[in-house]
């Protein structure tokens, strides 16, 4: 498997325990408790800051060039590109919504809240899914050292700013709970 193939695995990880972070936020809402809003807010930022600016970037090179290669997940392939360019809305009024409730802007219940959380989480998770086992394999089988190099002339290489070299400070509690996580 490519470095850069490694990498995006890994984000997707990283991703995945996000994720988990937002479902326990979630299951605080459905028994009663107290969910983190800005704990929240923190994961979407970081979400739009990285995986709609970064990460997804990175993949649609890869796929133009699979694309150039290949025809065998054509669908997929335009279904995930279509997703790139929708996420990043879908994670912008997911954070807007979080700041409203926190501002006093937007009233929801519990329950609404809940929704809106696990139907944003259930929206991240196909995507990762559909990438993980059904696009990312193809990839990995089909494209061979020319298309790399191609592929490493088009994209850039950015650090992560929670769970690369140099934590952004405004992710410092989200990256504490993450590292809770794996204890």
């Amino acid at each position: 498997m490519h470095k850069i193939m490694t990498d995006l695995h890994q984000d997707h990880v990283n991703l995945a325990k996000l994720l988990k972070l937002l479902e326990q936020q979630a299951g605080l809402l459905a028994t009663g408790g107290d969910a983190d809003l800005l704990l929240m807010t923190d994961i979407a930022d970081y979400i739009r800051r990285y995986s709609d600016q970064i990460h997804h970037p990175k993949e649609d090179s890869i796929y133009r060039v699979f694309s150039a290669r290949s025809d065998a997940a054509e669908s997929v392939v335009g279904a995930l590109l279509a997703e790139h360019q929708d996420l990043p809305a879908t994670t912008r009024e997911f954070q807007g919504l979080l700041d409203n409730v926190i501002n006093d802007s937007a009233i929801l219940s519990r329950q609404e809240l809940q929704d809106k959380i696990t139907a944003f989480i259930d929206a991240q998770k196909a995507h990762l899914n559909t990438e993980e086992a059904e696009l990312f394999p193809l990839i990995n089988s089909t494209l061979d050292a020319a298309d790399w190099i191609a592929v490493e002339q088009s994209v850039e290489e950015h650090s992560d700013p929670l769970f690369g070299h140099q934590l952004m400070e405004r992710y410092r509690n989200v990256h504490r709970l993450v590292m809770q996580q794996r204890a």
